[in-house]
């Protein structure tokens, strides 16, 4: 029952009329009955007692629909479909920009590592050893050639030495190089073997000295001499 109504009465010519609206619902298919309902009517004092009909409601499916229309309960929308792939594509071209220009600023501010000093594939030792063994090709009794030997002498031992250190000594007067030789090894042949050398090279660059061959092969001998001399010393350079 989902409504009751009160009750209505018509007077009419000394009959009454009496009306009462009750609604009901069912969700399922079949026969109801509906029994008889009291009714008491009081009038001058008195009252009286009466009962309604029963009722029999027979309860069924409506009629299929054989048309096949389709009846939404609400009418079809119709539905636009936005194609992004342009925005995609500007989106990706945009970021790959970004990426780009964020890699660049980062390659071109980053710290810059420090090259190694003389960088080769050779060891040092090899690469003095082959640098003294090209120099014996040199004419020695011409004074030219002479000068450019003895300066590619003391070249390479500075080359070599800097390499053995991981610091650039090619600048290094021979003084510098024969204190450092001194403070690091602690040797004093080492030395002496190199002083001779190097100050033979000095002499033949700035007096312009010219060294007999024997000379200029001793000087050769005492470079190769120091150089084995570092390569056989257990102790590691100072730092």
């Amino acid at each position: 029952m989902i409504e009751n109504n009160n009750f209505d009465t018509v007077s009419s010519s000394g009959s009454f009329d009496v009306h009462k609206k009750i609604i009901f619902t069912s969700f399922d298919s079949g026969s109801w009955h509906i029994p008889s309902f009291e009714v008491l009517i009081e009038r001058n004092g008195r009252a009286q007692q009466f009962f309604t009909d029963s009722i029999k409601i027979n309860v069924g499916y409506s009629a299929a629909d054989s048309t096949g229309e389709l009846r939404d309960i609400k009418p079809v929308m119709e539905v636009t479909v936005t194609d992004y792939f342009w925005y995609y594509v500007a989106g990706g071209v945009l970021l790959a920009i970004i990426l780009g220009w964020l890699v660049y600023r980062y390659l071109k501010n980053r710290p810059k590592q420090p090259k190694p000093i003389f960088a080769s594939a050779l060891t040092p030792y090899d690469e003095a050893m082959k640098a003294l063994q090209e120099l014996k090709i040199f004419d020695l009794n011409d004074p030219i050639k002479v000068k450019e030997y003895h300066s590619s002498l003391t070249a390479l031992f500075k080359k070599y030495y800097s390499r053995k250190l991981d610091r650039n000594m090619v600048n290094k007067t021979t003084a510098d190089i024969l204190i450092n030789v001194r403070e690091q090894y602690e040797d004093g042949g080492l030395v002496s073997s190199l002083a001779e050398a190097m100050r033979c090279a000095d002499a033949v660059k700035f007096a312009k000295f010219i060294p007999s061959v024997a000379e200029s092969d001793q000087s050769h001998a005492q470079v190769k001499q120091a150089i084995e001399l570092i390569e056989k010393l257990q102790s590691p350079p100072k730092q």
